[in-house]
């Protein structure tokens, strides 16, 4: 099989990428910042930097790390379909559509969680599945056609 790297769809999905990072270091920013306004840690290790005793992390801290670890389980299977997308040779337009869906519900995702808005939470996280699920879809097509 020969490899078609349309290298507009991969910019695209470097883009992504760059995004998710800077979300990614924009939440552990909140969540470090929480810890130290609240000169609050869990870990016994960072307490005692600090000459503190450990305590229970403030609300924000743990929200940004729930935030963090939401993304850790959910953007690399769609970055993984972006890729093979693109290594299929994928037309730019519909992943352009697909990534930019991804990546603002996966902000608006992150924000919710921090500032604990439901429903709003919920229905940015099932956007984000459906544009994965709508990659996938995409990727069976090009496959067998």
């Amino acid at each position: 099989m020969i490899v078609r790297v349309v290298p507009e769809s991969a910019s695209i999905v470097a883009a992504v990428a760059a995004a998710l990072v800077v979300k990614n270091l924009v939440l552990s920013y909140v969540q470090v910042v929480a810890r130290y306004r609240a000169r609050s840690f869990s870990r016994p290790e960072d307490a005692r930097l600090l000459g503190l005793a450990p305590q229970s992390e403030p609300d924000l801290a743990a929200r940004a790390a729930g935030a963090l670890r939401n993304e850790a389980e959910n953007s690399p299977f769609f970055l993984a379909l972006a890729t093979a997308n693109v290594l299929l040779g994928g037309p730019p337009f519909p992943l352009l559509v697909i990534c930019c869906l991804y990546v603002i519900a996966r902000l608006f995702q992150g924000y919710a969680q921090v500032k604990a808005l439901q429903p709003q939470r919920m229905i940015a996280y099932l956007i984000g599945v459906v544009t994965t699920l709508g990659l996938a879809v995409l990727i069976a097509v090009q496959v067998g056609s």
